[in-house]
């Protein structure tokens, strides 16, 4: 299993803890930066991360920054990406089954460790559920 990671600054302590639990877990991880917890930006991460995604076929992404918000919105600016700002696991489950998410956006300053890792779970452990939701992603992605 493989998945790749992206932050900025304000996650980067949790994005460190997040890529331990995915070692523990089985995941080989590619992580995009940053390396240290000097400013860095989450729209260029963002950017950095839907590239990586829509070229690459990894099990799982995760994206962050300090509330997930800002990663999200540069995430979603790139045609095919569907990033999913999660704050429980009932979000990350929802967002895979429903909305069949690629990328999971989790805050680094709004979310412990325990939360994290609940949502990666719910996220990995849940099929996309297809049907009435097809239409409607196709929606998105024609407009």
């Amino acid at each position: 299993m493989k998945a790749v990671i992206a932050s900025d600054h304000a996650a980067f302590e949790l994005k460190a803890e997040i890529i331990d639990y995915l070692k523990e877990k089985g995941y080989e991880v590619v992580d995009l930066g940053p390396i240290t917890n000097e400013p860095t930006s989450y729209s260029l991460q963002g950017h950095k991360l839907a590239h990586y995604v829509l070229e690459n076929q990894e099990d799982l992404a995760i994206g962050m920054c300090g509330t997930g918000l800002g990663i999200s919105y540069a995430l979603n600016r790139h045609k095919g990406i569907r990033a999913a700002r999660c704050t429980s696991e009932q979000d990350a489950m929802l967002a895979k089954k429903h909305n069949d998410a690629n990328i999971l956006v989790i805050g680094g300053r709004i979310s412990s460790i325990c939360d994290a890792r609940k949502m990666i779970e719910a996220f990995t452990h849940t099929e996309f559920e297809g049907g009435r939701h097809i239409q409607r992603i196709k929606q998105i992605e024609e407009n």
